[in-house]
């Protein structure tokens, strides 16, 4: 029977866009199952209504060790303590409820001036000696995210080359098990020292006050190296590719970049529209179901393997009229899941919206000619990994 099963992951056919045949599959049969790369079948979910009902259901599990959990995403890296995104309750609300506190609005958005500071840095470092040209993922997308989060977690930057290089690795969906190990068990180890010296000499940023609190919301050393680990890599990789796909798409929409640089109030929705129109995380969220649950009209056993797929839900046309159009006017766009739904909806997404308000409104202030070098097609994009981007964005202005 598996034999007969389309193929996952499946082809985009524009850089931009989800692949066509979540569409027309879905058509068909609204929740429809296929055979991961692995020989795993899975069943896969891609209507905006059937995505939210997933994620807000007890009965599908997040943990890579529940039986029937597709390994296309996860491979055989188990899950660390602490990595309360692939933990089910009681655990993941224990844990989860350490950094809640941490992401309010108000402190969000007392991150502005530091993020401010940031960018213009970079910009200066890019344009120094009257340079008109850069890789603006390497020059900046990937020092911004890095930066950013290395000072509001208390992490020293000068350490970003280590862990990009073993997060890459893990999430890279060519790497062999065995380097995908290697490289998960280095990063660890990484976040235990790093622990570590939180432990034994208390700071004031984000990971110092975890620890010290720890004791009272009964967080043992691993698992506070795991909520590190989850942290500091959700809140770079995520940053960094919707920087270099955004300002992809803002060049895509030159009249669109145009009223934004020309009037910034637009930028909230924008970003909004951003994280609809992209919605990089393009491998699926994993699930598990653990009861027999009917999802889309479609009998889903205890047992079998999801995915839950964001970036097709965030193109659903009952949902979003003209959802394959970038639209920074779009009404409704408070209504994608790019950050997910329910009990699992990520914990950073203000920390996202004010740093990427941030970033497109100061990068064309600070380069107002900024522009690509080359066109789309010859963007290399990061089709094996698990969050979408592009690779390299030669620019000048």
């Amino acid at each position: 029977m598996t034999a007969l099963l389309p193929e996952f992951p499946m082809p985009r056919e524009h850089p931009l866009d989800p692949p066509p045949q979540y569409r027309a599959l879905s058509a068909e049969r609204p929740v429809f199952q296929v055979r991961t790369p692995r020989g795993d079948t899975a069943w896969v979910v891609t209507r905006h209504e059937d995505v939210r009902a997933v994620l807000t259901h007890r009965a599908f599990s997040s943990d890579p060790r529940t039986p029937g959990f597709p390994t296309y995403v996860t491979g055989d890296v188990p899950p660390p303590a602490g990595f309360f995104m692939q933990a089910d309750p009681p655990d993941h609300g224990r844990l989860r409820r350490t950094v809640t506190r941490e992401f309010l609005i108000n402190q969000m958005e007392a991150l502005r001036p530091t993020m401010r500071r940031i960018l213009d840095d970079l910009v200066d470092r890019m344009s120094a000696d009257g340079r008109r040209e850069a890789d603006l993922v390497r020059e900046f997308a990937l020092p911004m995210a890095a930066m950013t989060i290395c000072e509001i977690l208390g992490v020293p930057f000068e350490d970003h080359v280590l862990f990009v290089t073993l997060t890459d690795t893990v999430l890279d969906r060519t790497s062999t098990p065995e380097q995908a190990v290697q490289a998960a068990t280095e990063l660890m180890g990484y976040f235990d020292r790093l622990v570590t010296a939180k432990e034994q000499r208390p700071s004031e940023d984000l990971f110092g006050r975890m620890v010290a609190r720890s004791a009272d919301g009964g967080l043992h050393h691993e698992e506070l190296v795991g909520m590190a680990a989850l942290l500091l890599l959700a809140g770079y990789d995520t940053m960094a590719q919707m920087i270099g796909i955004g300002t992809v798409t803002l060049f895509e929409h030159p009249d669109q970049l145009a009223e934004l640089t020309q009037n910034p109030g637009l930028l909230p929705g924008a970003v909004e529209e951003l994280l609809r129109y992209l919605s990089i995380n393009h491998a699926g969220l994993p699930r598990a179901a653990t009861e027999d649950v009917v999802v889309g009209g479609q009998q889903i056993r205890a047992g079998d393997g999801v995915l839950v797929m964001l970036n097709a839900a965030n193109r659903d046309e009952t949902v979003f009229e003209n959802a394959d159009s970038f639209d920074i006017h779009r009404v409704n766009t408070g209504k994608h899941l790019a950050f997910g739904h329910g009990f699992h909806k990520c914990v950073g997404a203000t920390l996202a919206r004010v740093e990427l308000t941030e970033v497109f409104g100061g990068l064309f202030r600070r380069l107002p000619g900024l522009r690509p070098a080359k066109p789309l097609h010859e963007l290399p994009f990061r089709h094996d990994m698990v969050l979408y981007g592009v690779r390299a964005l030669p620019v000048t202005w």
